[in-house]
């Protein structure tokens, strides 16, 4: 009994998505060549090469500097906050709050220096590769009529 009910609850999940999806589908091969043939026009038949990002290197230097220069900002602000909060209000809540803004400050400076000792290492140690020769798109052709 319970396997009849949880068939048709996957039957009453699944059946209208694939009744509708074979209902929407068209066998016109010609519009679909169309679309095919207009999408290699806009690439003017030449494919796009995407840069291979290094996962050595993340994101660009300059972003990366406004994020860390935030970051830091906006700590030093907590910090700055808690402290005048803790010598106001003498609370101990308040000096709690102090201290833990302190240590996440303190964190993020050594973080930060050893990110930029590993990054420092690693220009020192690590050579880049030379650059593959380029060849011409004719030699692809070459090769491929040849095989």
């Amino acid at each position: 009994m319970v396997l009849v009910i949880l068939a048709a609850l996957w039957a009453i999940v699944l059946l209208p998505p694939l009744l509708r999806s074979r209902s929407e589908r068209s066998n016109d091969s010609i519009g679909d060549f169309n679309y095919r043939l207009d999408a290699l026009g806009r690439t003017n038949g030449a494919l796009q090469r995407q840069r291979r990002r290094d996962p050595f290197r993340g994101a660009p230097a300059r972003g990366a500097a406004r994020r860390r220069r935030d970051v830091l900002t906006g700590l030093l602000a907590v910090l700055c906050l808690t402290g005048v909060s803790a010598i106001a209000t003498n609370a101990t809540i308040a000096w709690l709050a102090f201290v833990v803004s302190a240590l996440a400050l303190a964190a993020f400076c050594a973080l930060w220096a050893w990110a930029r000792s590993v990054q420092a290492d690693r220009a020192r140690t690590v050579r880049p590769m030379p650059a593959r020769q380029q060849r011409p798109p004719e030699y692809r052709l070459r090769r491929a009529a040849s095989s």
